[in-house]
C-alpha cells in the first residue's frame, strides 16, 4: 500500500508564520528607526556646536579690542547684550595766566584780566579734589618779564612773580601739600615780542621789525626803538609789553572717564537636519506609521492561501 505524505500547510501553522512575520517585521522597523535617530542625533549635535563656536567667535572678532589707554572694569550681559565697562585715561593739561604791573612783582588779584583766571583756576583744583580719577603729573609756576629795562631787574622780576604766585595757590589751596609743585623764570627779549608785534598795528612797523632783528643787544634795540618817533615806543609801551609781564601756572594731567560697551550677542544657527525617508526594500511586508492611528497597519503580501 502506497502511503501519501500530506504536505498541505495547517491554517493554524499558517497563522502562526504570520504573526512571526509581523514580529520580525516591527522589531527591524523599530531597529531601524532608532538607527535613523542615532545617527541624526550623532551628526546634529556636533553640528550645533560648531555653530555656538563659530557664533562665540563671531562675537569675539566684532567686539573692539580696548585702548592700550583703556582698562576693562567689567563685563556682565543684559539680556541680548554683552556690557563691558572701561575705564579710559588720557593725558591732558590746562594753564591760567596771572598779570603783574611794571617793575613789581606783587599778585594784584583784580588787577586788569587776573579776577576771571584766579577764578577759573580755582575751579579747576576744586575739581581736582572732587576727581578721584584725575592723576596730577606736573605742576609750573613759570615767571615771565618783558624785555625792556636792565637784564638783572627782568631776571629777579620774572623769579619773584613766579614765587608770588606758588605763594598763592599754597596759601589758598595748599598746593605743594598735595603735589611737587616746581618754579621757573624767563626773562623775555626782543624776539619774543617780535611776532606780536607783527601782528599789532604799530606805527611804522617795518622798522621796529627791522631793528629787532639787526640783533643789537637788548639794551641797544631798546634805545633804538625810543629814538623812533615817540607814538611807536608809547605804542609799544601800552599794548605790546605789558601783557608780557606775568606768570603761568601749568598743570599737566591724566584724566579718566568710565565708557560702557553694549554689543549684541549673535545668536548661533540652528542646524535642520531633515530624516532621511527609508525605502522599503523587502518584499515581504511594509510598515507605515500613521499619526492618526495609535497602532500600525501592516500590509501582508498576497499569499494564495486555501482554508
Amino acid at each position: 500500500m502506497i502511503q501519501v505524505q500530506d504536505h498541505s500547510v495547517s491554517p493554524l501553522r499558517l497563522l502562526s508564520s504570520w504573526y512571526e512575520s509581523c514580529d520580525r517585521v516591527v522589531q527591524e522597523f523599530n531597529q531601524h528607526y532608532f538607527s535613523v535617530k542615532t545617527i541624526l542625533f550623532t551628526f546634529a549635535l556636533p553640528l550645533a556646536l560648531c555653530a555656538a563656536h563659530g557664533a562665540t567667535a563671531q562675537i569675539k572678532s566684532t567686539m573692539s579690542a580696548p585702548k592700550a589707554d583703556s582698562v576693562m572694569l567689567s563685563e556682565t550681559t543684559d539680556g541680548d547684550y554683552l556690557v563691558r565697562r572701561y575705564m579710559v585715561r588720557s593725558d591732558a593739561d590746562t594753564g591760567y595766566t596771572v598779570r603783574y604791573k611794571i617793575s613789581s612783582s606783587t599778585l594784584t588779584t583784580n588787577f586788569d584780566g587776573n579776577p576771571s583766571e584766579i577764578q577759573g583756576l580755582t575751579d579747576f583744583i576744586n575739581s581736582m579734589d572732587r576727581d578721584s580719577l584725575m592723576q596730577v603729573k606736573s605742576v609750573t609756576i613759570t615767571g615771565y618779564a618783558s624785555p625792556d629795562g636792565p637784564l638783572a631787574l627782568n631776571e629777579r622780576l620774572a623769579k619773584n612773580r613766579a614765587q608770588s604766585l606758588k605763594n598763592y595757590v599754597d596759601k589758598q589751596f595748599g598746593l605743594s601739600k598735595k603735589y611737587d609743585v616746581r618754579t621757573a623764570s624767563v626773562a623775555s627779549d626782543w624776539d619774543a615780542a617780535r611776532e606780536a608785534i607783527a601782528r599789532s598795528n604799530v606805527p611804522d612797523k617795518q622798522t621796529v621789525l627791522g631793528i629787532i632783528d639787526r640783533r643789537g643787544g637788548r639794551t641797544a634795540v631798546e634805545q633804538r626803538l625810543k629814538a623812533l618817533p615817540a607814538e611807536v615806543w608809547k605804542y609799544l609801551a601800552d599794548r605790546i609789553l605789558p601783557p608780557m609781564r606775568y606768570a603761568e601756572i601749568a598743570i599737566a594731567y591724566v584724566g579718566g572717564r568710565e565708557v560702557v560697551q553694549r554689543t549684541l550677542i549673535p545668536k548661533p544657527e540652528v542646524v535642520v537636519v531633515e530624516e532621511v525617508e527609508e525605502v522599503c526594500c523587502d518584499p515581504c511586508a511594509c510598515v507605515e506609521v500613521m499619526e492618526s492611528v495609535n497602532g500600525l497597519i501592516v500590509e501582508m503580501p498576497d499569499v494564495p492561501v486555501d482554508f
